[in-house]
Protein backbone atom coordinates (compact mmCIF):
# COMPACT_ATOMS: atom_id res chain seq x y z
CA UNK A 1 0.00 0.00 0.00
CA UNK A 2 2.71 2.50 1.02
CA UNK A 3 4.83 1.55 -1.98
CA UNK A 4 1.91 2.24 -4.30
CA UNK A 5 1.28 5.59 -2.63
CA UNK A 6 4.96 6.58 -2.97
CA UNK A 7 4.81 5.63 -6.67
CA UNK A 8 1.66 7.77 -7.03
CA UNK A 9 3.42 10.71 -5.35
CA UNK A 10 6.37 10.41 -7.73
CA UNK A 11 3.97 10.20 -10.71
CA UNK A 12 2.08 13.27 -9.47
CA UNK A 13 5.32 15.21 -9.09
CA UNK A 14 6.40 14.23 -12.62
CA UNK A 15 3.02 15.31 -14.00
CA UNK A 16 3.50 18.66 -12.29
CA UNK A 17 6.96 19.11 -13.77
CA UNK A 18 5.77 18.19 -17.27
CA UNK A 19 2.26 19.55 -17.64
CA UNK A 20 2.38 22.47 -15.21
CA UNK A 21 5.93 23.75 -15.71
CA UNK A 22 6.88 22.66 -19.23
CA UNK A 23 3.55 23.77 -20.72
CA UNK A 24 3.26 26.65 -18.24
CA UNK A 25 -0.35 25.79 -17.50
CA UNK A 26 -1.77 27.65 -14.49
CA UNK A 27 -4.67 25.23 -13.98
CA UNK A 28 -2.34 22.23 -13.89
CA UNK A 29 -0.13 24.07 -11.38
CA UNK A 30 -3.10 24.47 -9.05
CA UNK A 31 -3.97 20.78 -9.48
CA UNK A 32 -0.64 18.94 -9.33
CA UNK A 33 1.38 21.07 -6.91
CA UNK A 34 -1.06 20.97 -3.96
CA UNK A 35 -2.24 17.55 -5.15
CA UNK A 36 1.25 16.10 -4.71
CA UNK A 37 1.47 17.60 -1.23
CA UNK A 38 -1.91 16.14 -0.26
CA UNK A 39 -0.60 12.69 -1.23
CA UNK A 40 2.59 13.28 0.82
CA UNK A 41 0.47 14.31 3.82
CA UNK A 42 -1.60 11.14 3.41
CA UNK A 43 1.60 9.09 3.29
CA UNK A 44 2.84 10.75 6.50
CA UNK A 45 -0.39 9.78 8.26
CA UNK A 46 -0.27 6.18 7.00
CA UNK A 47 3.46 5.73 7.67
CA UNK A 48 3.25 6.99 11.24
CA UNK A 49 -0.29 6.12 12.24
CA UNK A 50 0.18 9.38 14.18
CA UNK A 51 1.62 7.20 16.94
CA UNK A 52 4.59 9.43 17.85
CA UNK A 53 4.99 13.01 19.01
CA UNK A 54 7.32 13.73 16.08
CA UNK A 55 4.70 12.55 13.56
CA UNK A 56 2.28 15.25 14.72
CA UNK A 57 4.91 17.98 14.31
CA UNK A 58 5.76 16.71 10.82
CA UNK A 59 2.09 16.53 9.86
CA UNK A 60 1.43 20.14 10.90
CA UNK A 61 4.65 21.23 9.16
CA UNK A 62 3.42 19.57 5.96
CA UNK A 63 0.07 21.35 6.29
CA UNK A 64 1.80 24.74 6.60
CA UNK A 65 3.96 23.83 3.61
CA UNK A 66 0.76 23.06 1.72
CA UNK A 67 -0.58 26.51 2.58
CA UNK A 68 2.74 28.05 1.55
CA UNK A 69 2.50 26.32 -1.82
CA UNK A 70 -0.91 27.84 -2.44
CA UNK A 71 0.20 31.34 -1.42
CA UNK A 72 3.31 31.24 -3.61
CA UNK A 73 1.16 30.40 -6.63
CA UNK A 74 -0.95 33.52 -6.12
CA UNK A 75 -0.13 37.13 -6.97
CA UNK A 76 3.36 38.44 -6.20
CA UNK A 77 2.02 40.39 -3.19
CA UNK A 78 1.34 37.08 -1.42
CA UNK A 79 5.00 36.01 -1.59
CA UNK A 80 5.85 37.19 1.92
CA UNK A 81 2.86 35.30 3.35
CA UNK A 82 3.96 32.16 1.55
CA UNK A 83 7.42 32.72 2.97
CA UNK A 84 5.83 33.04 6.41
CA UNK A 85 3.99 29.74 6.00
CA UNK A 86 7.20 27.93 5.15
CA UNK A 87 8.95 29.71 8.02
CA UNK A 88 6.38 28.25 10.40
CA UNK A 89 6.77 24.84 8.75
CA UNK A 90 10.52 24.87 9.43
CA UNK A 91 9.93 26.00 13.01
CA UNK A 92 7.59 23.04 13.43
CA UNK A 93 10.27 20.68 12.06
CA UNK A 94 12.74 22.25 14.50
CA UNK A 95 10.34 21.77 17.42
CA UNK A 96 9.77 18.18 16.39
CA UNK A 97 13.50 17.50 16.41
CA UNK A 98 13.93 19.18 19.80
CA UNK A 99 11.12 17.31 21.57
CA UNK A 100 11.64 13.89 19.99
CA UNK A 101 15.38 13.32 19.61
CA UNK A 102 18.63 13.43 21.49
CA UNK A 103 21.58 14.99 19.71
CA UNK A 104 25.19 14.01 19.18
CA UNK A 105 27.67 16.88 19.27
CA UNK A 106 31.08 15.91 17.92
CA UNK A 107 33.92 17.96 16.49
CA UNK A 108 32.91 16.98 12.94
CA UNK A 109 29.33 17.94 13.67
CA UNK A 110 30.42 21.32 15.00
CA UNK A 111 32.61 21.86 11.94
CA UNK A 112 29.69 21.13 9.58
CA UNK A 113 27.40 23.52 11.44
CA UNK A 114 30.02 26.30 11.37
CA UNK A 115 30.53 25.78 7.62
CA UNK A 116 26.77 25.78 7.08
CA UNK A 117 26.37 29.00 9.07
CA UNK A 118 29.12 30.70 7.05
CA UNK A 119 27.49 29.58 3.79
CA UNK A 120 24.13 30.95 4.94
CA UNK A 121 25.72 34.28 5.92
CA UNK A 122 27.55 34.65 2.62
CA UNK A 123 24.42 33.70 0.72
CA UNK A 124 22.39 36.38 2.52
CA UNK A 125 25.00 39.00 1.65
CA UNK A 126 24.85 37.78 -1.95
CA UNK A 127 21.09 38.42 -2.04
CA UNK A 128 21.02 41.53 0.16
CA UNK A 129 20.86 44.34 -2.41
CA UNK A 130 18.27 42.62 -4.59
CA UNK A 131 16.05 41.72 -1.65
CA UNK A 132 16.20 45.29 -0.33
CA UNK A 133 15.38 46.66 -3.76
CA UNK A 134 12.30 44.46 -4.07
CA UNK A 135 10.84 44.67 -0.57
CA UNK A 136 12.87 47.00 1.62
CA UNK A 137 13.60 46.33 5.28
CA UNK A 138 10.49 44.26 5.78
CA UNK A 139 11.50 41.69 3.20
CA UNK A 140 15.16 41.80 4.30
CA UNK A 141 14.08 40.93 7.83
CA UNK A 142 11.74 38.17 6.61
CA UNK A 143 14.44 36.58 4.43
CA UNK A 144 17.01 36.83 7.25
CA UNK A 145 14.63 35.12 9.69
CA UNK A 146 13.88 32.43 7.14
CA UNK A 147 17.55 31.72 6.54
CA UNK A 148 18.28 31.50 10.27
CA UNK A 149 15.39 29.09 10.78
CA UNK A 150 16.14 26.75 7.85
CA UNK A 151 19.84 26.72 8.77
CA UNK A 152 18.87 25.77 12.32
CA UNK A 153 16.58 23.04 11.00
CA UNK A 154 19.39 21.55 8.91
CA UNK A 155 21.83 21.85 11.81
CA UNK A 156 19.49 19.92 14.12
CA UNK A 157 18.95 17.28 11.44
CA UNK A 158 22.72 16.84 11.24
CA UNK A 159 22.90 16.56 15.03
CA UNK A 160 20.34 13.71 15.09
CA UNK A 161 22.81 11.62 13.09
CA UNK A 162 19.87 10.08 11.19
CA UNK A 163 20.64 9.92 7.48
CA UNK A 164 17.11 10.37 6.12
CA UNK A 165 16.61 13.55 8.18
CA UNK A 166 19.97 14.95 7.11
CA UNK A 167 19.25 14.30 3.43
CA UNK A 168 15.69 15.66 3.66
CA UNK A 169 16.79 18.85 5.42
CA UNK A 170 19.77 19.36 3.08
CA UNK A 171 17.62 18.93 -0.02
CA UNK A 172 15.10 21.39 1.44
CA UNK A 173 17.93 23.88 2.06
CA UNK A 174 19.11 23.47 -1.55
CA UNK A 175 15.57 23.90 -2.88
CA UNK A 176 15.03 27.16 -1.00
CA UNK A 177 18.46 28.44 -2.02
CA UNK A 178 17.70 27.88 -5.71
CA UNK A 179 14.31 29.56 -5.25
CA UNK A 180 15.97 32.59 -3.65
CA UNK A 181 18.57 32.95 -6.41
CA UNK A 182 15.92 32.66 -9.11
CA UNK A 183 13.60 35.08 -7.32
CA UNK A 184 16.02 37.78 -6.25
CA UNK A 185 19.24 37.46 -8.26
CA UNK A 186 19.00 35.93 -11.71
CA UNK A 187 16.26 33.92 -13.38
CA UNK A 188 17.29 30.78 -15.21
CA UNK A 189 15.31 28.27 -17.23
CA UNK A 190 15.75 25.17 -15.07
CA UNK A 191 15.11 26.91 -11.75
CA UNK A 192 11.48 25.86 -11.29
CA UNK A 193 12.30 22.24 -12.18
CA UNK A 194 15.18 22.14 -9.68
CA UNK A 195 13.18 23.90 -6.95
CA UNK A 196 10.15 21.66 -7.20
CA UNK A 197 11.97 18.36 -7.69
CA UNK A 198 14.11 18.98 -4.62
CA UNK A 199 11.16 20.33 -2.64
CA UNK A 200 8.96 17.30 -3.31
CA UNK A 201 11.92 15.02 -2.54
CA UNK A 202 12.52 16.68 0.84
CA UNK A 203 8.88 16.50 1.91
CA UNK A 204 8.56 12.91 0.69
CA UNK A 205 11.63 11.89 2.71
CA UNK A 206 10.20 13.48 5.86
CA UNK A 207 6.97 11.54 5.33
CA UNK A 208 8.79 8.27 4.66
CA UNK A 209 10.98 8.77 7.75
CA UNK A 210 7.94 8.43 9.99
CA UNK A 211 7.64 4.77 9.10
CA UNK A 212 10.95 4.00 10.79
CA UNK A 213 10.21 5.73 14.10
Amino acid sequence: MNGMLIALIILSAILYLIFALYFDNKLYKFIWKPGTMILIILLAIIESGLSTVFSYWVLVALLFSFMGDILLMLHKKWFIYGLGSFLIAHILYITGFLVAFSFTFSASCLFLIIVLTIIAGVFYCFLFQNVRKEGGRRLLFAVACYMVVITTMLSLAIMTGITIFIVAALVFFISDSILAVNRFKVKFQLADYLVMSTYFTAQLLFAISLGGL
